[in-house]
């Protein structure tokens, strides 16, 4: 069984909020799949035969196979909680309990697709704050911004982009210290076309990923907050904001001022990248720019997996998959690992998200959902690891 470290959303899921050009849209993902779930339903039974417990629920329920579920309001508790379900049918899908639990559950019970369970401490018209909940990450802040931006326009401001910032520390919606600022893109106009996005994260960060573009459908653009693992020792500061390092052309490509699918050969200086570290390895000053890179090849950079080797790879008929390492603007210096992205060694077809069950990383089994990127012309593709764990 795939443990349940790593939760995957995406746009298609029954009950799942929708992204668009509009305000509050961002807001509204990011509230369902960090903070409160979605997709609530009313089971009308749940019931446990050896190890296997069956849930029923009203016609249409939307749940996936493979979906982690969460399960409230049993008087019995050993079916309340996060579970892995599989077996789906239209109306009833099942999940393993202890042989010991009860043979059916009372209460009024209910299921909803499970979230990262992040707190949002602040929130405000049209802003909002999350904050990891686990006592082993840095608990630093992530404030959205969906306020309309001065200069709305031909700039790609407006409703249409919004400002995601990390501090340190916010004592309310609006006020803090220690902040950095990027602007995660949800739609090409302000408008109530919905686009396709998929987030998977867990306790600690998470990535968002945004078809934004109806001129370029299929490249998704990805963003990322949250801690990574350091090569630093005790660094407190370990923590991450990333997405487009500017707005200033009036743009539909959505690889245009972003850099989160690019990988740079390992040395190359670093300049405006939009990916923001809290602190340098010192742990003094304030935010410094990073980038994704890996082994040297003469300096610059290409898309994740744009490559000319195909998929399957004809010796093996394999995919093949590489980390990627984070190096900051001081040094240059390899500040830490690229948590829950892997760089694809092959050209893979991704007109969709397409998950890759049963495949083996140094001997671990794990599942990959692979999406198409913005790079090189589109022909980057984002490997997320969907198995875990990322530290």
């Amino acid at each position: 069984m795939i443990s349940m470290t790593i939760k995957y959303f995406q746009s298609n899921q029954t009950g799942a909020p929708q992204l668009s050009g509009q305000r509050g849209t961002l807001i509204a993902v990011l509230n369902a799949c960090l903070g409160n779930g979605f997709n609530l339903r009313t089971l009308t039974a749940l019931t446990r035969d050896g190890t296997m417990a069956t849930a029923t629920a009203d016609a249409g329920h939307g749940f996936r196979e493979n979906d982690i579920v969460l399960i409230a309001g049993a008087n019995e508790a050993a079916y309340n909680g996060e579970h892995r379900i599989r077996n789906v049918t239209t109306n009833t899908f099942q999940f393993d309990i202890a042989a010991d639990a009860a043979a059916r559950a009372t209460g009024i019970l209910t299921a909803k697709i499970a979230p990262l369970g992040w707190e949002m401490p602040f929130s405000g018209e049209d802003r909002a704050v999350y904050r990891s909940r686990d006592v082993t990450s840095n608990r630093l802040f992530l404030r959205i911004d969906e306020t309309p931006l001065a200069g709305d326009g031909n700039y790609g401001r407006g409703p249409r982009t919004v400002l995601a910032q990390m501090w340190e520390v916010l004592n309310d919606v609006d006020n803090g210290t220690g902040r950095a600022e990027t602007m995660w893109r949800k739609a090409q106009n302000d408008n109530a076309t919905t686009r396709p996005w998929v987030l998977v994260g867990d306790s600690k960060r998470f990535w968002l990923a945004v078809n934004w573009s109806e001129s370029y459908p299929n490249r998704y653009a990805p963003y990322f907050f949250g801690d990574y693992p350091s090569f630093k020792a005790g660094d407190a500061y370990d923590t991450m904001v990333a997405g487009y390092y500017d707005l200033n052309i009036n743009w539909a490509e959505p690889s245009s001022n972003l850099v989160t699918d690019n990988v740079y050969s390992v040395g190359t200086g670093v300049g405006n990248t939009g990916i923001w570290l809290a602190r340098g390895y010192s742990q003094l000053g304030g935010r410094i720019n990073a980038q994704w890179v890996s082994a040297p090849a003469g300096g610059g950079s290409t898309g994740l997996g744009a490559t000319a080797v195909p998929y399957p790879n004809p010796a093996d008929n394999g995919i093949y998959v590489m980390p990627l390492m984070i190096q900051e603007q001081t040094g240059p210096s390899l500040r830490g690992r690229l948590p829950g992205l892997l760089c694809p060694l092959q050209s893979i077809p991704a007109p969709e998200p397409w998950k890759f069950p049963g495949f083996v990383i140094d001997g671990t089994q794990r599942e990959l959902l692979v999406v198409g990127g913005a790079a090189s012309n589109g022909n980057a593709r984002l490997a997320f690891d969907l198995t875990g764990p990322w530290d």
